[in-house]
């Protein structure tokens, strides 16, 4: 049994209970409050999900929801855009791209909030050339942020910038809203293709988010540590691919 999570998760909680407030919780935090309060994480009851990356998993993260709740799409923006505004100015970032369908909202409203010109990447080619799957013009010596919704082990992020630098844009930045940063080899992954990856929240802060919430039996949260310890195993023990 993966104890040392579960009494991490405790003491994360208990920790909440007596000394953590809004204010004093880090980004990654209240990004993954928000999620919970919205319901966007939902835990398998029988079967486990599957993703379309193979992964199986307990959980399925579904942050569109946070579109249509003003205040938590507001708190969502704010951090965002907190935390990237640096990266635009010292990068010399152009434009976003959002990742469709998935990342096209949250690119359009920090492309707004930071005054930057949008763009969409298709999953599939609609056209002809270089930009058969980009919607919206590149700016001239294009420098892309590429955002996204969720990443587990990073390899369909990759595979979205390749396809804009085939465009001849340099893009060496994407953000998401999660990544779960348990996988293994995403780190090696992401320097070999020389990409940096940025998140306003991670699985978990999103754990530590659900065990507060006081809605989780026991046999779901050993459950989630059993996914935490090892998600590869997890994911072939429950019909999914491994590395």
């Amino acid at each position: 049994m993966p104890s040392e999570f579960l009494h991490a998760l405790n003491a994360s909680n208990d920790a909440s209970s007596t000394t953590s407030s809004p204010v004093s919780a880090s980004p990654s935090a209240l990004i993954a409050q928000a999620l919970v309060k919205v319901g966007a994480v939902r835990i398998m009851s029988e079967q486990p999900f599957v993703y379309t990356s193979g992964w199986a998993s307990p959980v399925y993260v579904d942050t569109r929801l946070l579109m249509s709740d003003v205040a938590l799409r507001r708190k969502l923006i704010d951090i965002g855009a907190t935390q990237i505004a640096e990266l635009v100015t010292r990068s010399g970032i152009n434009a976003i791209v959002g990742a469709e369908s998935s990342g096209i909202a949250m690119a359009a409203w920090l492309a707004d909030r930071l005054d930057l010109p949008l763009l969409y990447l298709r999953k599939r080619a609609m056209g002809w050339g270089t930009a058969a799957r980009l919607e919206g013009r590149l700016p001239a010596d294009a420098r892309l942020l590429f955002i996204d919704d969720v990443t587990t082990d990073a390899r369909s992020k990759i595979v979205g910038v390749s396809a804009l630098r085939g465009t001849g844009a340099q893009v060496e930045d994407c953000l998401v809203i999660l990544d779960y940063a348990i996988y293994p080899k995403t780190q090696a992954r992401l320097a070999e293709h020389s990409l940096n990856l940025h998140s306003l929240t991670n699985w978990r802060s999103l754990c530590d988010a659900l065990r507060a919430s006081g809605t989780l039996s026991s046999d779901v949260m050993q459950n989630l540590a059993a996914f935490t310890e090892d998600p590869v195993r997890w994911s072939v023990e429950n019909g999914g691919v491994g590395v």
